[in-house]
């Protein structure tokens, strides 16, 4: 397995419709986050890009 992608597979979570998915908290920690609370601006424009994406088309 490539080494990039390794710790994502480590965190990933499989939901109850057998679908991947990452805690936002465990994620921040992975990127380098001391703090939850410093990751959520991040998250937010993240969201904000994609919905913005998503109005376009």
């Amino acid at each position: 397995m490539n080494e990039h992608h390794q710790p994502f597979e480590e965190i990933k979570l499989i939901n109850a419709n057998g679908a991947e998915q990452w805690s936002a908290r465990q994620l921040g920690k992975l990127l380098g986050y001391s703090e939850y609370r410093h990751f959520i601006p991040v998250l937010t424009r993240a969201k904000e890009a994609c919905e913005k994406q998503w109005s376009h088309n």
